[in-house]
């Protein structure tokens, strides 16, 4: 008698050192296109798994996590720029930045009892006030923006290689998912899922949910800011109409949504898997302009996110975990 088990550990690490591998070795094989698709591919993964840890894990679903993402550019890049420091020191100002606007918010949040659908609409406020503020700040280039010189300064995370902005990427995208492990599986991770799926419940248990909600905020926010400076030192343009927009929102949540909430990989899968959806479209030989491109493209976000939502609620790899928990156990 036997039953089929998963793989054992050698072959998990077989198959993550050929992952390693090929993620390592694929510049070489990408023209600067692809290349710079899997750059902003990966970026989007990234910032879906810093979404991930509030909206995934804590239930804490934000709109509004462009204004961290905004804060960690506008930091950066304006300590670049006006005091010379290298944006590789700049990124933890940023995420200091970002930290401490989600406290503000959780404080607020918790003070004023905000949850749920409510929650979600303060998050959208405090971008809308961010908005007309930088708008309007010419010390930050205003409605203008920010434009930083192309120059080959590594020191300063500016690279004339696409291959570099490439491993940087990666690496940032590996951090998020070590973080993402190591909080899913300590207390903290504990709570945060307690606290999502039933607050009052998880309150009544003795989960401190104030402060919970206050550190998976606070670390997804830094995290996200730090993706809000490599955006800057990759497209070296910022401006408040861009990360301030709908669009980075809607990936970070799709992204999430689509690949499985709450779960380490999930967000990785669902960015990637979009990614290559958003360009197979772009692709087609339908002739639209690129207003209507753009119109027509946010429709499918929407579409897509209302539909994960009410018949995917668990994500593609949700839906594969629990496929293979309902499967029979072969015998002999």
């Amino acid at each position: 008698m036997f039953q089929v088990r998963r793989l054992p550990n050698a072959g998990t690490a077989v198959l993550t050192a050929t992952l390693v591998v090929v993620m390592l070795a694929l510049p070489a094989l990408l023209n600067s296109y692809y290349l710079t698709l899997a750059v902003s591919a990966g970026l989007w993964a990234y910032l879906s798994l810093c979404w991930n840890l509030s909206g995934g894990y804590a239930g804490l679903f934000s709109f509004g996590h462009t204004a961290f993402f905004a804060a960690g550019a506008y930091t950066s890049t304006l300590l670049y720029t006006e005091l010379a420091v290298s944006p590789w020191l700049g990124m933890f100002a940023g995420a200091g930045m970002g930290a401490l606007l989600a406290l503000i918010i959780a404080v607020l949040a918790v003070r004023y009892r905000i949850r749920g659908m409510y929650f979600s609409l303060a998050t959208v406020a405090v971008v809308e006030i961010l908005r007309p503020v930088l708008d309007t700040w010419s010390s930050v280039g205003g409605s203008t923006g920010i434009l930083l010189p192309l120059l080959n300064s590594p020191g300063n995370m500016l690279f004339t290689q696409r291959a570099y902005y490439y491993y940087v990427i990666v690496g940032l995208v590996a951090v998020a998912i070590l973080v993402t492990w190591m909080i899913a599986r300590s207390r903290l991770g504990y709570y945060a899922i307690a606290i999502r799926e039933d607050e009052t419940a998880a309150e009544v248990s003795g989960v401190p949910s104030a402060r919970v909600k206050r550190q998976m905020l606070a670390i997804s926010a830094a995290l996200t800011a730090i993706g809000g400076t490599f955006y800057a030192q990759f497209y070296l343009f910022i401006q408040p109409e861009i990360v301030l927009g709908w669009d980075p929102q809607m990936q970070m949540i799709l992204g999430t949504m689509v690949g499985g909430p709450g779960t380490v990989a999930g967000p990785v899968v669902g960015s990637l898997a979009f990614s290559i959806l958003t360009e197979v479209l772009q692709l087609l030989p339908i002739g639209w302009s690129p207003e209507i491109a753009a119109i027509v493209m946010r429709l499918i976000w929407g579409v897509v996110l209302v539909a994960v939502m009410l018949y995917l609620p668990g994500g593609l790899l949700g839906m594969s975990i629990h496929a293979r928990k309902r499967a029979p156990v072969a015998r002999a």
